[in-house]
Order: C-alpha cells, then sequence, then structure tokens
C-alpha cells in the first residue's frame, strides 16, 4: 500500500465526532512574537526629510518587500533634523568652525531617539539604517561614536558619503576639507555598505586626490539636481542597498508561509501561512479534511556540506476532523527562508513514530533528532514506546536517512559508579558530539543555555551535581563534578578531599596558580593538552573538579568571569 493511502486510512480510523472528548498529543508553548525590525532613513542636502527622499523612499522600499519574503514585517520610522542645501553645507563646511557638525549631531541625536523610544516598548528591536549624502555621514558619526547602541544595528546603507575615504577611489568632500571623522577604509562590507557615483562630487570617486581638483569638485557641488546629477542614486544603487539591508534581515521562522504536506497525507504542498508559530491550512488538496491545524514546535540552525547556512523546521500537523496528529521536518536556507529539502517519511506498519523537538539539530554537518517509534501493542492513549537516535545527511540532491539506532535505554549507564579522569567519565570521552555521548550513556543530555564557548549540560535522570561541557561546536571538552555530587577522580579525590590529599595523589605534577586552585597536569605525551582543575573552598578542601581539555577546565560555570 502506498504511504499516502495508509496516511488517509489511519485518518479515517481516528477521526471523531464533534462532541467527542480528545485528547491531542502535547506540543510546546509558542514563542513570543518577535519585535519587528525598524528601518531609519537620513535624507541628504537640499532634501526636508528622509520622506522626501527618493534614494530613502527607494531603499525602503525594496528592503520592506525583500524582508516581507522572509516572513517579517518591518517597521519605518521617520528621522528629522536640519534641512541643508549644497551651498551652506560648502559655507560652512569651509568657513565656520564648527562647520556642519551640528547639523549632523542633530541627526545623530535623532536616531538615537527613535531608537531608544522603539526599544521601550519593544526590548529585542534591531534596526537597519540608510542614509543619504548629509545622512551618510550622520549614519558615519553615530556608528563611530555610539558604542553603547551600534551593536542594535544589523547593517548600514550608505549613499553619496562625504565621509567615504578609500584609498586609491577617492575622498569625500568632508575628508578633502578637513573634516574627516576618520581615515582609515570605509567600514567592514558585512555590516557597512557605501556606494559612490562616478564623479560624484560629495564623495569622490572619480576625481584626482588631495585638493588638486577641488575647485572643479565645489563647481560641480553646487550643480548638484536630481535627477541628472551624479549624486543622484538610480533604483539600481537603491535596489541593491535595500537588498544589502535585508540580507542581514534573519527569517521569522515563526512568521511565515510554507508549503507542507502533513507528512505525507497529501501528494502535493499545501500553503500555510504561519502567525505567531500557529498556522491553519484550508482550501483544496487537504485529501478530505475541513482544514490542517498547524504549529511550529522546533527551529534550529546549522551548517551542511554544500548547502551552507541552513535552519530545520519542525512542523506539528493535526487534520480536521479527527484525534491524531503528524509530524514534518523540512530545511531552508538562512538567509532567504528557500527550502532545499525534508527528511523522508518514516515507512512503519504501526502509527507513525513521534520526533522529540528539543532534540532536534545538527552535528558535524549532519540533521539529528531522537524519534519514538510504536510497537506492537503500544497503544494511540499511552504512545510510542522506542526511542531511537537518527541522523540524516543531504547527498547533493535530497536529504536520506544514515542511521537509526536504538537509544537501549535499558542499558542506561549508572555514571554516579564512574571514576573522572582527563580523558573523559566511564564509557564518556572527551571529543564525543553530544549525540554519541547519549548512545554511550544510554540517556539524553537536553540542550540548554551556554556561554560564548560552551555550555554546561545534565545528564536526564541524573546524578546530580555532574555537568558535561560542550563546547559551541558540539564536542565534550570537559566533566565538571560539583556539589552534592560524590564522583571522584580515577586516583580517588572527591569533593572533601583536602589540599594535602590532592598533593600527595599527584606529587610533581600539580601547578598551584592561585590560593583558589589546584591543577593537575599528568606528565605523558598522551595526556597533553588536558587537565584536572580542584575549585578549593575556605577549608582549604575540594569544593568542585572539572577534567578535560586545558582551554576549558575553568570551574566557573560556561561564560563565568
Amino acid at each position: 500500500m502506498k504511504r499516502a493511502c495508509l496516511r488517509i486510512a489511519l485518518a479515517a480510523a481516528l477521526v471523531v465526532p464533534s462532541t467527542a472528548s480528545v485528547s491531542l498529543p502535547s506540543t510546546p508553548a509558542v514563542a513570543a512574537t518577535a519585535c519587528p525590525v525598524r528601518f531609519l532613513g537620513l535624507h541628504g542636502l537640499n532634501e526636508q526629510s528622509d520622506l522626501h527622499s527618493p534614494p530613502i523612499n527607494a531603499t525602503w522600499k525594496t528592503f520592506e518587500s525583500a524582508v516581507a519574503a522572509k516572513g517579517a514585517r518591518p517597521k519605518r520610522d521617520s528621522i528629522s533634523f536640519p534641512k541643508v542645501t549644497t551651498q551652506e553645507f560648502l559655507d560652512k563646511t569651509r568657513k565656520s568652525r564648527t562647520g556642519v557638525e551640528p547639523d549632523v549631531n542633530a541627526g545623530v541625536q535623532a536616531v538615537q531617539h527613535a531608537m531608544d523610544q522603539a526599544v521601550r516598548k519593544c526590548p529585542s528591536t534591531k534596526f537597519v539604517l540608510a542614509g543619504y549624502s548629509l545622512g551618510a555621514w550622520v549614519v558615519d558619526k553615530f556608528l563611530l561614536t555610539d558604542s553603547r547602541r551600534r551593536p542594535l544595528i544589523l547593517a548600514a546603507q550608505l549613499y553619496g558619503d562625504p565621509q567615504w575615504n578609500e584609498p586609491g577611489k577617492g575622498q569625500g568632500l568632508a575628508v578633502i576639507l578637513g573634516r574627516g571623522l576618520r581615515t582609515s577604509s570605509p567600514p567592514s562590507a558585512d555590516r557597512v555598505q557605501s556606494l559612490c557615483n562616478h564623479r560624484d562630487p560629495i564623495c569622490g570617486t572619480g576625481y584626482r586626490a588631495g585638493t588638486l581638483d577641488l575647485t572643479r569638485r565645489i563647481a560641480d557641488t553646487l550643480n548638484v539636481k536630481c535627477p541628472g546629477s551624479s549624486h543622484c542614486y538610480s533604483s539600481q544603487s537603491t535596489t541593491q542597498g535595500g537588498q544589502f539591508l535585508a540580507s542581514r534581515v534573519d527569517v521569522d521562522w515563526n512568521n511565515h508561509t510554507y508549503r507542507l504536506t502533513c507528512d505525507d497525507i497529501a501528494s502535493k504542498t499545501v500553503p500555510v501561512t504561519v502567525r505567531n508559530g500557529r498556522g491553519t491550512a484550508r482550501g483544496s488538496g487537504l485529501e478530505g479534511y475541513d482544514r490542517w491545524e498547524v504549529q511550529i514546535q522546533r527551529t534550529t540552525r546549522g551548517t551542511v556540506p554544500r548547502l551552507g547556512d541552513v535552519t530545520a523546521v519542525l512542523f506539528f500537523c493535526s487534520p480536521q476532523p479527527s484525534n491524531f496528529a503528524l509530524q514534518e521536518l523540512r530545511v531552508y536556507r538562512t538567509a532567504d527562508g528557500r527550502e532545499v529539502g525534508r527528511t523522508p517519511t518514516f515507512q512503519v506498519d504501526e502509527l507513525p513514530p513521534e520526533y522529540q523537538p528539543d532534540t532536534v539539530r545538527f552535528s558535524r554537518g549532519r540533521l539529528l533528532a531522537d524519534v519514538k517509534f510504536y510497537e506492537p501493542g503500544d497503544s494511540h492513549a499511552d504512545g510510542p514506546s522506542i526511542l531511537r537516535h537518527v541522523t540524516w545527511r543531504w547527498d547533493g540532491r535530497q536529504f536520506v536517512k544514515q542511521s537509526e539506532v536504538d537509544a537501549q535505554t535499558s542499558d542506561k549507564v549508572d555514571l554516579s559508579t564512574q571514576r573522572v579522569t582527563v580523558n573523559g567519565l566511564g564509557p564518556l570521552q572527551t571529543g564525543m558530539t553530544r549525540a554519541e555521548a547519549e548512545r554511550a550513556i544510554g540517556a539524553r543530555v537536553p540542550d540548554g543555555p551556554g556561554g560564548p564557548d560552551c555550555k554546561d549540560l545534565s545528564v536526564e535522570g541524573g546524578p546530580e551535581g555532574l555537568l558535561l561541557r560542550f563546547s559551541n561546536d558540539d564536542r565534550l571538552v570537559a566533566t565538571y563534578v560539583l556539589a552534592p555530587s560524590s564522583i571522584s577522580t580515577a586516583s580517588g579525590i572527591h569533593r572533601g578531599s583536602t589540599r594535602d590529599d590532592v598533593l600527595k595523589t599527584y606529587p610533581s605534577e600539580i601547578e598551584e596558580p592561585n590560593a583558589d586552585d589546584l591543577i593537575f597536569t599528568p606528565s605523558g605525551a598522551q595526556f597533553r593538552g588536558k587537565v584536572i582543575t580542584f575549585a578549593m573552598d575556605d577549608n582549604d578542601t575540594v569544593d568542585r573538579f572539572i577534567a578535560g581539555d586545558e582551554d576549558f577546565t575553568q570551574p566557573l560555570p560556561c561564560g563565568g568571569d
């Protein structure tokens, strides 16, 4: 029987009247609504505001459309600062002690005020900036001087920047006239892109360096009129600028339109738009159901060979009316949300298996998940009983199953009876991935928060006081023992051992970098780069210890100082 037919038969068997009491599988809480990215535009010379600036308006239009295609809904805040004509710009820049700095500073303050207002309303708000002409100078100064707010900027796009300063290509008019903010090259194109038309007198590409061409440039500046001048930026430039800004905005996976089959209930994909992680598919193609209720259970990001940066999305799909649900795991390009593939449907004779949402992840270029399967005798009410670790790889065209291994939870290792060495704890060996560690001990190691380089994770079911430290590339790098654990090292040192106990146990192999720590560095070449750090308490006894790679054996939580 074809898989789609089997699904339909299953669905028909489980359809219930609307008056029945149905217990659906539990689903995780939906993530809170994300703050919209906000676009801040800064107008140029001879312009009254950003709303009257053709380059800024065109950039916003492209940006808004490109970000909307990712499922996000950006907002625009108008930024007000004084209008400056080209004549005023030249007069102030050449003759005034402060030049146009007061006008630029007013623009910077307007940006700061708009950001503060947005953050007060929605604390996780991020921003993109677009600056044209004098507005580009405003953006330059903001990025240079406001270190507190600068991390909130995803990207900035500049056009015709008076502060342009790129050796071999030209210098902006402000730099030539001694008002330069910096003398190095423009900021990295990773976050800031600056475009300068050939013979644009304000930014200076195509003019000779220094002051040799200054008279010609000033005359050209006074003749700037849009359209027609080199200081005017066409749709080609603003399209490039808007797309650049949009490329730095992540897809809002909880607010996006997807195409799903409800795990092959339908032979063709059906569009469903989710908002805040939930959506409803209606219309034709639902194989006889009134609707599909869809929820996102998990999103996780990683890297896959030949695909690059990707995001996996796990969907929970409940056809209605019925009392059953299915799951579907699809993978998309992180940058733009384009689908690249999905994991194949499990071909089983029993009820469909269930993904464990918090286990879906990428590791070493593979997609992994724990999946529970039904065995004969398992009821729909009680759920599946067989836990397996499943791995998929990308073969260049699609995701294919690489392995499906029973978790063997009945053979769970009692880690409280194991001994710690610089190489690990019992069957746990330094260098294992989290999935390999879980298979080795027959227990899950749920993911959790961490610091910039690592995370400390507990083993499901204990023992209490044992943490496994994983680097952010998913390698087991250290074993951390703290209260109330009584786990000891292979030589018998444990929490409560005295300083003398440690010194006598590891003679000539102990360093004392400070009064609080003792570091055991084994002398054998095979142990190079691995240590055990013992943290001492006020009674000069071992309070906690951590063993493994030297770079990860500071006895503090990951990210702690």
